[in-house]
């Protein structure tokens, strides 16, 4: 019988993005759909009767996360103890800690010395029995600029080249093989950029951990099972290198994005499939409302074609000077059924839209401002999250 595996990654426990606080909790309302997605996967690994989970990289949103989202992990490993499977977990850039000596959030879970619970937070090889054959995980956290300082591939001051990731990168793979048992079937796992992904460029890698693909994925491993990029997809073919992408969808940019994990099976020849879980639906709209006489029930006939039942809407309107103005405290109660609704007015007219910040929350006022410029538009999602962070750090 094959060796089965289920890989999945950026599982983002604690990502508070288009939910809101629940008071009777004291929870953000994601942090359901995440539960929901995880519980889903203790299912697929019960029902495919996997030998191995792994989870390659950003596990949580933050590097400090609360006792709600650290219990959610919890049950979620806690599920997957139950089935038997081994559970090899590695530290992403979202847990792996910046300075020195400071604990990891997986920290807790290894000093439990849970049961077939494998904590990788360094280059290292965890070899295991199955009850399918004898299994070797290589596993690479997300590597740091300080370990090419230390291992005096650049200086202090110097910004590390994509050439200098992928030679520190390559001379640990080199260091993993070595350790690989001979007749074991074998998995490389790492949170780590490859130079292929779809839809990166230069300028989003610049001096991040950057490798070739073939740098990765080469022999004795059977299957390569990465994580850090959102978007599910195959990068090599021989062994297959497979991004699982996340489990939720985090932000607009992944609105008609599968959401899901992986199942390996590592047989004579490895075999893959995606599955998809039960993610969130996200339903971005634009619609042009000049001229219109009574803006919001144009919006509304607009959006009842729409399905919108449970999903986090994006509503984006542009509207031209003497148009009836558009508040979005009118249209938001229409939509009882959507989980999340966030309104953008484009004004056409200056004089309008300094006029109508006033109806708008701080971070209403900025997404506005960011739909104005073609240079921040593209990073809304990320600057929206970054006050947001800003704004919580001032409450305390």
């Amino acid at each position: 019988m094959p060796i089965k595996i289920l890989h999945t990654a950026d599982l983002h426990i604690g990502d508070r993005r288009y939910g809101r606080f629940d008071p009777e909790r004291s929870i953000n309302t994601r942090l359901d759909d995440q539960r929901e997605s995880l519980l889903y996967l203790v299912r697929i690994a019960v029902e495919e009767e996997v030998d191995a989970v792994i989870i390659a990289g950003d596990i949580y949103h933050g590097r400090s996360p609360n006792a709600a989202e650290e219990d959610v992990f919890a049950e979620f490993i806690s599920g997957l103890a139950e089935t038997g499977a081994h559970i090899f977990v590695v530290e992403g850039n979202h847990e792996r800690p910046v300075v020195p000596g400071k604990p990891s959030p997986l920290t807790h879970l290894a000093t439990l010395r849970i049961d077939r619970f494998h904590h990788i937070d360094g280059p290292a090889v965890v070899n295991v029995a199955t009850k399918n054959g004898e299994l070797a995980v290589a596993g690479m956290p997300w590597p740091l600029r300080r370990e090419l300082v230390d291992g005096g591939y650049i200086a202090k001051n110097v910004s590390p080249t994509p050439e200098i990731w992928d030679a520190f990168i390559g001379e640990r793979i080199d260091e993993l093989i070595e350790n690989i048992p001979t007749g074991a079937k074998s998995v490389f796992t790492g949170h780590l950029w490859t130079s292929n992904v779809m839809g990166i460029n230069a300028k989003q890698t610049r001096g991040e951990p950057v490798c070739l693909p073939q740098t990765l994925a080469r022999k004795p491993f059977d299957y390569i099972a990465l994580g850090h990029i959102h978007r599910h997809q195959q990068v090599w073919d021989d062994p297959p290198a497979i991004y699982s992408g996340s489990i939720e969808r985090t932000d607009f940019t992944e609105a008609n994005i599968a959401k899901g994990a992986v199942v390996a099976e590592l047989g004579d020849e490895t075999s893959w499939r995606f599955i998809q879980t039960p993610a969130r639906k996200f339903v971005d709209v634009e619609m042009n409302l000049s001229g219109m006489s009574d803006p919001i029930d144009a919006a509304v006939t607009k959006l009842a074609n729409k399905e919108l039942d449970g999903a986090i809407v994006r509503l984006t309107v542009t509207q031209m000077k003497g148009d009836r103005s558009f508040d979005a405290r009118h249209i938001r109660p229409k939509f009882p059924e959507v989980f999340y609704m966030r309104v953008s007015r484009i004004d056409m007219s200056e004089e309008r839209k300094i006029a109508g910040l006033h109806k708008y929350s701080p971070l209403e006022a900025l997404g506005e401002f960011i739909d104005q410029s073609e240079k921040l538009r593209p990073h809304k999602e990320e600057l929206i999250e970054r006050a947001k962070a800003i704004a919580e750090e001032i409450r305390g």
